[in-house]
């Protein structure tokens, strides 16, 4: 899609930060693909995309620009995409979207909102920037997505509940942060989940984009347990002590992983940073022969 114009250059009827006009557009192009089921739409401040699977399962496209829709042809790649109504999503202040991701990634450059699947079935809108900043997530209702500081009894609590989705029985719950880059990319909370006999599904949310999922063949070794007895205060406390815990004053990264040995009857808590460890009860009170 072209760089956007400056406001002054852009008829009234023409702007799609003009509130709820984006949301009727979108509305017609759905209207214009005939049912088909719609994959991604893409929308700037002057022209709106939206494609779908069309015949032989092909990527087709309906574009919105200057109040005109036209049909374009995608190409021959095979779709391979979860499809989804747009008319769900809360399109009515698209400027509101812009202004809130240039305030997050510190860019407002050729800015352009997607919606299509993030990932395993996943729809979120995407705010991104050209050249290429951070993205910025948005749920279907136009709430950006937070990014997590994982050093506050908050934030991390929100991440926990963000990789549990739902799942109360978990194999392994651990938070990964560096104190001397908080909310980096690297910054991250995942559970492991039995998905099926012999499937382990993790579930990872790292500070700065959504939870996603990745799966390996595994034989767990250790229980499932109810993730209802950690206490994300207890996890937060940990992480905040470990350099004095560990007697390593200098270190930043610091592990806290939450699991249930097959010899143990209930779960406990592994502290590690620099080459140290230390194993506590639920409370965060150390174990001194686990």
């Amino acid at each position: 899609m072209s760089a956007t114009p400056s406001a002054s250059a852009i008829p009234a009827s023409h702007d799609l930060f003009a509130p709820g006009l984006a949301q009727q557009v979108v509305s017609e192009l759905v209207t214009a693909a005939a049912g088909k089921p719609v994959v991604r739409v893409v929308i700037n401040r002057t022209q709106a995309r939206l494609t779908y699977i069309g015949d032989g399962d092909r990527p087709r496209s309906m574009v919105w620009l200057a109040g005109v829709i036209t049909p374009s042809d995608d190409g021959t790649d095979l779709v391979a995409a979860t499809s989804f109504d747009p008319n769900t999503f809360n399109l009515s202040d698209v400027a509101s979207l812009f202004t809130i991701a240039a305030q997050v990634s510190g860019s407002a450059e050729r800015q352009e909102l997607q919606i299509n699947e993030y990932d395993h079935r996943q729809i979120l809108m995407t705010v991104t920037t050209s050249p290429e900043s951070s993205t910025v997530f948005f749920d279907r209702d136009g709430n950006p997505i937070p990014r997590l500081d994982l050093t506050v009894d908050k934030d991390l609590a929100i991440g926990l509940n963000d990789v549990y989705y739902h799942r109360r029985f978990v194999l392994t719950v651990s938070v990964t942060v560096d104190s001397a880059d908080v909310m980096s990319s690297a910054d991250q909370v995942w559970v492991d989940v039995l998905d099926t006999p012999g499937v382990v599904e993790r579930r990872i949310r790292t500070a700065t984009v959504p939870m996603f999922i990745t799966q390996r063949r595994e034989t767990p070794s250790t229980l499932p347990f109810d993730q209802t007895v950690i206490d994300p205060a207890v996890i937060g406390q940990l992480i905040r002590t470990a350099p004095l815990l560990l007697e390593q004053p200098d270190v930043t990264t610091v592990t806290v992983t939450v699991n249930q040995p097959a010899d143990a009857d209930q779960p406990r808590i592994t502290v590690e940073s620099g080459g140290s460890k230390v194993v506590t009860d639920l409370m965060g009170n150390k174990i001194e022969n686990p």
